[in-house]
């Protein structure tokens, strides 16, 4: 039987593309690279936004609060065998001034969504199929706050970054962490190679 892994995220689940202003080809995005691969093993449900946040802080987009529409995407996909969280990014940016414990928090939230979803009988019956399933944790990549970015982001934001990988390398929890990938020229969204490098990731992974 195959295992269906929700991947829910923000603009590089998506696959955002700098250079055009719009989403890169279907073949060229991590996930679909997965889903060519293992097209016998796994059904990927793609849940990627661009702009979406872990928690809900945005006032004026109301539709990219990460908190706000995970419950209904979940319980739609829903029963999966993995859950891929892809947030965080986005709420480093200067414009929210959250602090690396609000943005551990708002990821932290999920998980503990999910289990107590899991803990309720016809929760568990209904969305889950009786057994518990994996989360993963996608942390925020890389992004260049020195030149292509500095306007969204600065040093400040990746010491929060940092102090959040830190955090969860301490946990007993399943993690990715995205250093080092290659970014289009806006300092901000995977290239082509980012993508192919995140699908190498996320396949040790599984």
């Amino acid at each position: 039987m195959m295992k269906k892994i929700l991947v829910y995220g923000d603009s590089n689940t998506w696959g955002d593309n700098f250079i055009t202003g719009e989403r890169i080809a279907d073949e060229k995005q991590w996930i679909n690279i997965l889903r060519k691969k293992y097209d016998k093993e796994y059904i990927f449900l793609q849940e990627g936004l661009p702009g979406r946040l872990a928690g809900n802080e945005e006032i004026t987009k109301k539709y990219k609060n990460g908190k706000d529409t995970f419950i209904s995407t979940f319980r739609t996909n829903a029963p999966v065998d993995t859950v891929i969280i892809s947030l965080g990014t986005n709420d480093l940016q200067l414009k929210y001034n959250k602090t690396s414990e609000k943005i551990i928090s708002d990821l932290l939230w999920y998980k503990e969504t999910l289990e107590e979803s899991f803990s309720d009988i016809e929760d568990r019956k209904k969305y889950f199929n009786g057994k518990n399933l994996k989360i993963i944790y996608i942390l925020p990549i890389n992004f260049d706050y020195k030149v292509n970015a500095c306007e969204i982001f600065n040093s400040e934001c990746e010491r929060k970054r940092q102090e959040i990988i830190k955090y969860f390398k301490n946990q007993n929890l399943n993690i990715i962490i995205a250093d080092d990938m290659d970014l289009f020229e806006d300092g901000i969204h995977l290239s082509y190679q980012g993508h192919e490098k995140m699908a190498k990731l996320v396949e040790k992974e599984l």
